[in-house]
């Protein structure tokens, strides 16, 4: 057994496992700097300035990231879809890292195909459905899972692949992720699928396919973007809203997140919300109430 295997199960449990076209595919290695023919990489200046490199590869066929306080490498050649993953140890990955591991590869592969990673969560029906954004506390992670409890269905709690101009989104994770007061509200505590401990934004970190949940689809349409907010009143309530307001609560989390391509990805943030009707979701206080008015709007809309 390599001191990887941990790492590596991890990663599979989170990613979504969907046959790839035989026309496509990344190639990642992940190693431990200095083990295995794995390189050791320096980077000898006080900080790495994210954008100042990521101007300079701009034209180029390459994306670099660098964590420096774990001398956490990740280099990936666009024209071969080839990555490069380095660690200082097996448990050496940013704290983040497991709730949406490779992320930074699978955007910069995916680029090319016409469509980006997006911060936010989607519920369905079918293969109609909703996108869900919004900063943390605004209760979107709570409203996918009590959908999916509910019945409904979902591509993705947390990013999704979204293509803006099909206004398709597929599956990219399995993670699911919820606060303390979040699971008791739901009436999960306890329930199998739950970790023993939280993880570091004290979240109980879980699966999708943990749940004993039907299946979920691969990819959906997307028919409304929605921002949940914690509201005031006892009924969950919809208003629209603009393009622009949803932008601003879409992008800039996504686009801080993932380094490399943030042209990218603030115009496919822009022409999502520029391509579908925008609302405000107000969520009341129960959870199944709040999954019945989603399940209706996305019958209505």
């Amino acid at each position: 057994m390599s001191d990887l295997d941990p790492y590596l199960n991890a990663v599979d449990v989170a990613v979504a496992s969907h046959a790839p076209s035989q026309d496509r595919g990344a190639r990642i290695f992940i190693g431990v700097a200095g083990q295995n023919g794995c390189p050791t990489l320096h980077w000898n200046a006080p900080h790495f300035e994210e954008r100042q490199i990521e101007a300079l590869l701009a034209t180029t066929r390459y994306r670099i990231h660098y964590f420096h306080p774990l001398k956490y490498w990740q280099i990936f050649d666009r024209q071969t879809s080839t990555g490069l993953q380095i660690m200082t140890g097996p448990d050496q990955h940013p704290a983040w890292d497991l709730g949406s591991p490779l992320r930074n590869f699978i955007q910069w592969e995916l680029a090319s195909y016409g469509g980006a990673l997006i911060h936010a969560g989607t519920l369905a029906m079918g293969e109609k459905g909703v996108l869900l954004a919004g900063a943390g506390g605004s209760g979107k992670s709570g409203t996918v899972l009590s959908g999916m409890l509910s019945g409904l269905q979902t591509v993705g709690d947390d990013y999704v692949y979204v293509k803006p101009k099909s206004l398709q989104a597929f599956a990219l994770f399995n993670t699911l992720k919820q606060d303390d007061a979040g699971v008791r509200r739901l009436g999960l505590l306890g329930h199998k699928a739950l970790p023993t401990q939280t993880n570091w934004q004290d979240k109980y970190q879980f699966y999708i396919n943990d749940l004993g949940l039907a299946p979920q689809p691969k990819s959906i349409a997307l028919h409304a973007l929605l921002l949940p907010k914690i509201g005031q009143n006892a009924k969950t309530t919809t208003a629209e809203i603009s393009a622009k307001q949803a932008f601003l609560a879409l992008a800039p989390s996504g686009v801080s997140q993932i380094p490399g391509d943030r042209a990218l990805l603030y115009a496919a943030a822009a022409e999502v919300s520029r391509n579908l009707p925008c609302f405000q979701l107000s969520l009341g206080p129960d959870p199944r109430e709040v999954s019945d008015t989603i399940r209706q709007f996305i019958e209505d809309i």
